[in-house]
């Protein structure tokens, strides 16, 4: 076979498939330059020549490839057969599916792994891979996870099996990104999906009836995809260890969550002919114990006690940063600690709680996100825990409906000018009761538009049966317009924006297009940079982790000012000039909002505006590719 490198090998697959193409067309298929072409081309011709292929060249045509039999067509088939051309296509731009491909890839193997082998195998050389490595180490370190070397061995993944189930189930089962790149043991981990799955939360479901377990039917999915997980890896001899204190715990607390585990276990052996043992079962216990819906009378009273009073911290923290309170809020009061109580469980057990629309969350509930930022530090530093992106999702959920709760208690008011008849008055006022409730509005009405002025300051939205023109400036609807209840609630929606200056936020030079760095860390502190430049950060300020940083989807993280460095309002945007791995998601723009202080209304009305924003996929792509700041404005005002 023939000796080509990943580029020379996509340059001779498009001559191959095409009748002729242009110099310029392979650089665009290759990812190189013109220049770079020819020289491949030079190269290939020799390596060719010798199989009874040649490369012919026509002036404002092109190349195209000339066999001087059907042998060598053949030939050249034959060595195509053999070649996985997507793999090759995939790797050949950006960084991030190769890294994600070496970690499924270690994940996946018991055995160590030559370098040189999986850098032949991913059509790059070994420097590149090598350059890949740590980032590699980066996201396998946040599972507690690392990477050992062995001299004429290769490298294998080595940390405790419990941590790399979770990793698993991240990169196989929930993470899109990383199950687009597929390879032949992928496939094998897909069937059993596919085949398995929907078995096992059936017999789920029924044990867990049988034993009185209340699961959400996202933790029952989430569950039968670690019992899958068990399945899998207990075919290759490989179990989960647990601490001999907890397995005799789960019997004493939980007879009924041992139970259900050991007859799951048996009937699963029974029906698939594996070997789940004694281990697989007590971490079954373990997802089953901490993703369980708890009720009042089976948690412990001093725990509880324990988290209440880190509630009313919290709640402590919120009104001092956005003054507003939650405090009262009876959802928070019954349901909010004793889901601290499993998190908590949960997070020092290692086990994941998924949240499959977490990003979805993010995005809409932006204003309840920086809230539960606020939240999350007060109980991380109580109880000396991480809070990851899912269980941060699940708190945000929470905090908006707090949020709403307040929302309820301040009214709009529609004020009703009708200068027709009663019948016709009474009409619009019962449309208007019917399509704007009470608990949201109050509606009152005029019979002439001089009475409507002296009450002006007090509405919100005026409704005429016809234009009137008043010299204070106010939202106006004419009934005689099209459809007024839709324009009414276009308004309502918009009412807040109206007020806000817009100028005071968002500024052309608040927004970077091109910004640069490699990590996490090198890019926020060039955050850093381009806001001390506008003199919204002093010059002395000098933090290590200057924000916190969440994904919301999207190809998007919100960062928040946690530490109060900035001391100017602002809204920044970026848009990075290379993508980078974040967390999970692959990012390409960033955004910060920080009002003059954390209680300004304008938070909320900016959150608002980020939130759609930030929803819509196609606002998102023309920032990316126009890097406009006037299309920026318009798209993120559209709401």
């Amino acid at each position: 076979m023939m000796d080509l490198n990943r580029r020379q090998l996509i340059i001779l697959n498009e001559l191959f498939n095409q009748k002729v193409i242009t110099s310029l067309n392979l650089s665009l298929a290759a990812d190189t330059s013109v220049r770079t072409v020819k020289s491949d081309i030079a190269y290939l011709r020799k390596k060719l020549d010798r199989h009874g292929i040649g490369i012919n060249s026509s002036p404002n045509k092109g190349y195209s490839l000339n066999y001087h039999d059907s042998s060598s067509k053949e030939y050249l088939s034959e060595f195509f057969s053999q070649i996985d051309m997507k793999r090759l296509h995939l790797f050949k731009r950006n960084n991030y599916e190769r890294v994600f491909y070496i970690l499924r890839t270690l994940l996946l193997s018991n055995n160590y792994i030559k370098l040189d082998d999986l850098a032949n195998e991913m059509f790059v050389s070994r420097s590149t891979l090598n350059g890949d490595m740590p980032e590699v180490k980066r996201i396998l370190d946040n599972y507690q996870l690392q990477i050992e070397s062995k001299a004429n061995y290769g490298i294998i993944i080595r940390g405790e099996e419990l941590n790399k189930r979770v990793c698993i189930a991240e990169h196989f089962f929930h993470n899109k990104t990383t199950v687009e790149n597929s390879k032949g043991i992928d496939l094998e981990v897909y069937d059993l999906n596919r085949a398995i799955i929907p078995i096992i939360e059936e017999q789920l479901r029924i044990i867990c009836d049988q034993n009185q377990i209340i699961l959400s039917d996202f933790s029952l999915k989430n569950i039968a995809i670690h019992v899958l997980i068990s399945i899998f890896r207990s075919k290759s001899a490989q179990f989960v260890e647990t601490p001999k204190e907890y397995r005799e715990g789960i019997k004493t607390d939980y007879p009924n969550i041992y139970s259900a585990s050991m007859k799951l276990c048996h009937v699963l052996n029974s029906v698939f002919n594996t070997g789940l043992n004694d281990g697989d079962a007590v971490y079954i216990c373990m997802h089953l114990e901490g993703k369980q819906i708890l009720q009042n009378k089976e948690t412990n009273d001093n725990k509880l006690a324990e988290v209440n009073d880190v509630l009313t911290e919290v709640y402590a923290e919120i009104k001092n940063n956005f003054d507003i309170d939650i405090s009262l809020d009876p959802i928070l009061n019954e349901y909010l600690a004793l889901h601290l109580l499993q998190m908590i469980r949960r997070i020092k057990n290692r086990m994941v709680l998924r949240n499959p629309v977490v990003h979805e969350n993010l995005q809409k509930y932006l204003f309840a996100t920086k809230v539960a930022i606020s939240a999350t530090k007060v109980i991380e530093d109580h109880y000396d825990i991480k809070i990851n992106l899912d269980e941060f999702g699940y708190l945000v959920l929470y905090f908006n409906v707090a949020l709403r709760n307040l929302r309820k208690k301040e009214r709009k008011t529609i004020c009703l000018v009708s200068g027709r008849g009663r019948a016709e008055t009474i009409m619009y006022i019962n449309e208007l009761e019917d399509n704007f409730p009470e608990e949201s509005f109050k509606l009152i009405n005029f019979d002439s538009i001089d009475d409507a002025i002296e009450h002006i300051r007090e509405i919100d939205v005026l409704v005429s049966s016809y234009e009137v023109k008043i010299s204070r400036p106010i939202p106006q609807v004419s009934i005689e317009k099209g459809n007024y209840i839709n324009n009414i609630w276009k308004i309502i929606n918009k009412v807040d924006l109206n007020d806000l200056d817009v100028d005071k936020y968002f500024k052309p030079e608040h927004m970077n297009f091109e910004l640069e760095g490699d990590s996490q860390q090198e890019i926020l502190q060039q955050v850093v940079v381009d806001l001390k430049k506008q003199n919204i950060i002093e010059q002395d300020v000098n933090v290590e982790v200057p924000f916190v940083s969440h994904e919301i989807g999207n190809n998007i993280v919100h960062l928040q000012d946690l530490q109060k460095i900035c001391r100017k309002p602002v809204c920044y945007i970026a848009v990075l000039k290379s993508p980078i791995i974040w967390e999970k998601d692959i990012i390409k723009v960033l955004f910060l909002i920080k009002t003059k202080k954390d209680g300004d209304h304008n938070l909320n009305i900016l959150c608002d505006m980020f939130s759609n924003w930030t929803r819509d996929r196609q606002m998102v792509n023309r920032l990316i590719n126009h890097k406009s700041f006037q299309l920026f404005m318009e798209d993120i005002q559209n709401y």
